[in-house]
C-alpha cells in the first residue's frame, strides 16, 4: 500500500470512528443496583494516566469488567480475530512463509502479555465521587496473604483509597494473618479485620469485626456455628455470591444468621437478574443489608461497584453496621449482551461498547494513539521498533519475576498461586519475547 492510500486509509478510519462516538453516544452514569435508579448525587472521576495511556487504558477496563464467564469465549474470539488479520495482511503483503510464522508468534505472544498486563500492572480504576456525609466500603477483600491473591496488604490499601473507598475489610481465606501487614495508621482507621471462612456445609461466609480477632476458631464449623459464635464477639455475618453455590435458600440463610448479603461481586458479576431481584426484595422485606464488593485478588486495580452509606470515616465501624444503616449499591456499568453472536464479533462489540460512553477528550488521545501506531506501523523504523518492544518485555517479565519472588517470601504458608502459576507464566513469556528479540533481526520481520 502506497503511502497517499496509507492515508486516505487512516482518515477514513478516524472519521467512521468520530461518526460512531456520535451515532451510538449513550453514556454510562452511575445507579444504585438496590432501587435501579440513577444517583445524580454520585459521580466517577477517571485517573489523569488514562489520557496518556487511552488504547490500554479502555482496553483494560473493558476486560476487568467482563463477565466472569465471558472471558474464556472472549479471548478466543480476539485471537482467532487478529491472526485471521495478520495472516491477511502477510498474505497480501506476499511475505515469507518464515516472516508470517514469526508474525503469528509474535501477535500470539503479544495478546498473551497483553492480558497478563491487564492482570497485573496498577493501573488505577475510576474514583467514586460522593456526597460528605456518606462513605464508601468495600466488605470483601483479599491480599497475597490468601491463597489466590498477587498482591500485598500496602498495595490493597492503595487501591482501595485510589478507587473512592473510606473503608475496607480485609477477608482472607480461612485466617486472619493478612491484617498484620497492613501499616499501623491504617488499622481500625481504614481498613479492618475480617475472613472469608470455609464452613462444613460446602460454602463460605465473611466474617466482619471492629477488632482483631483469631480465625482458626471458626474452622470445621457448621455454618449456623459459625454465626452463632462469630454474633456473639459482635462479628457482622455476610453471605458471599450465594449465586455461586446456589445452596440453601435465602429464608434458611437468614434464620442460619446472616446479616446481609452481596448482591453484587466483582469476580463473579454472573449473576442471574431474576435471581439477584429476588434477593435484593427478600433482603428489603427481612431488613438484611446488601453490599456490592469487589473481592479483590489483586488481579486488576479497576472496580465498577461501591457500597455506600450515611455515616463519616471516623465513625466506629461496628457501631456503624449494627444499626443496619440503608445501603446504595453503585454500580459504574453497562447491561452487556452475552449471545452467541456477541462473542463471534466480541472485538466489533468492544469497540461498540467503548465508543458508545467515550467522552471527547478520552476519544481524542485514543485517535492520535491509533494515528500514530498506524503511521509508524506504515514507516522504514516499524522492524526496529518492533524488536526494541521485545527487548523491553523481555526486561519487564524478568524484573516481575523478581518483585513476585521478593512480595512472596512472607506468605509462601499460605500462598502457592504466585510461585505455582504466576511465576512460570511470566517465566515462560520472558523466554519467549527474548527469542522474539534474539531472532528477530536482520530484516526478518515486517
Amino acid at each position: 500500500m502506497k503511502l497517499s492510500d496509507s492515508v486516505k486509509f487512516l482518515t477514513a478510519l478516524l472519521l467512521l470512528i468520530i461518526i460512531s462516538s456520535f451515532v451510538f453516544h449513550s453514556p454510562i452514569y452511575p445507579y444504585d443496583l438496590i432501587t435501579g435508579l440513577q444517583t445524580s448525587e454520585f459521580s466517577i472521576a477517571w485517573p489523569t494516566i488514562r489520557i496518556f495511556i487511552e488504547p490500554f487504558y479502555s482496553f483494560t477496563f473493558y476486560a476487568l469488567t467482563l463477565n466472569k464467564d465471558f472471558y474464556k469465549p472472549a479471548i478466543i474470539s480476539w485471537i482467532l480475530w487478529t491472526l485471521c488479520v495478520v495472516l491477511v495482511y502477510c498474505f497480501l503483503s506476499k511475505k515469507t512463509v518464515y516472516k508470517t510464522i514469526y508474525n503469528v508468534i509474535y501477535l500470539s505472544v503479544f495478546f498473551t502479555a497483553l492480558f497478563s498486563f491487564v492482570a497485573l500492572a496498577p493501573v488505577p480504576g475510576p474514583t467514586l465521587l460522593k456526597p460528605r456525609d456518606y462513605i464508601a466500603i468495600d466488605a470483601h477483600s483479599h491480599t497475597i496473604s490468601s491463597h489466590d491473591n498477587v498482591a500485598p496488604a500496602i498495595i490493597s490499601l492503595k487501591a482501595h483509597l485510589r478507587q473512592g473507598f473510606d473503608a475496607f475489610f480485609n477477608t482472607e481465606h480461612n485466617h486472619t494473618m493478612g491484617f498484620a501487614n497492613f501499616p499501623e495508621y491504617a488499622k481500625f482507621k481504614i481498613v479492618y479485620p475480617g475472613m472469608q471462612i470455609q464452613t462444613n456445609d460446602g460454602i463460605s461466609i465473611i466474617l466482619l469485626s471492629s477488632k482483631e480477632f483469631d480465625g482458626l476458631e471458626y474452622k470445621n464449623l457448621d455454618l449456623a456455628d459459625i454465626a452463632n459464635k462469630a454474633h456473639k464477639n459482635n462479628m457482622f455475618v455476610l453471605m458471599p455470591h450465594w449465586w455461586k453455590w446456589h445452596k440453601h435458600t435465602f429464608e434458611e440463610l437468614k434464620n442460619f444468621g446472616m446479616d446481609g448479603f452481596e448482591i453484587y461481586n466483582c469476580g463473579y458479576r454472573n449473576f442471574d437478574k431474576n435471581e439477584q431481584s429476588s434477593l435484593i426484595n427478600f433482603a428489603k422485606e427481612n431488613n438484611l443489608m446488601m453490599f456490592g464488593v469487589t473481592d479483590w485478588h489483586g488481579w486488576g486495580y479497576m472496580s465498577d461497584v461501591w457500597t455506600v452509606m450515611e455515616g463519616v470515616s471516623s465513625e466506629n465501624i461496628e457501631g456503624l453496621l449494627t444499626r443496619k444503616p440503608n445501603t446504595k449499591v453503585i454500580l459504574y456499568r453497562k447491561e452487556q449482551s452475552g449471545s452467541v453472536i456477541r462473542f463471534i464479533f466480541e472485538p466489533f462489540f468492544f469497540f461498540y461498547y467503548y465508543i458508545s460512553d467515550v467522552d471527547l477528550k478520552h476519544l481524542a488521545s485514543f485517535i492520535i494513539w491509533l494515528a500514530a501506531s498506524f503511521l509508524a506501523f506504515r514507516s522504514r523504523f516499524w522492524k526496529y521498533l518492533k524488536r526494541f518492544f521485545a527487548l523491553i518485555m523481555t526486561v519487564a517479565y524478568a524484573a516481575g519475576l523478581v518483585y513476585f519472588y521478593i512480595v512472596t517470601r512472607s506468605v509462601a504458608e499460605t500462598n502457592a498461586t504466585v510461585m505455582n502459576s504466576v511465576a512460570p507464566v511470566m517465566a515462560g513469556l520472558c523466554v519467549l519475547w527474548f527469542i522474539l528479540w534474539r531472532f528477530g533481526g536482520d530484516n526478518k520481520i515486517i
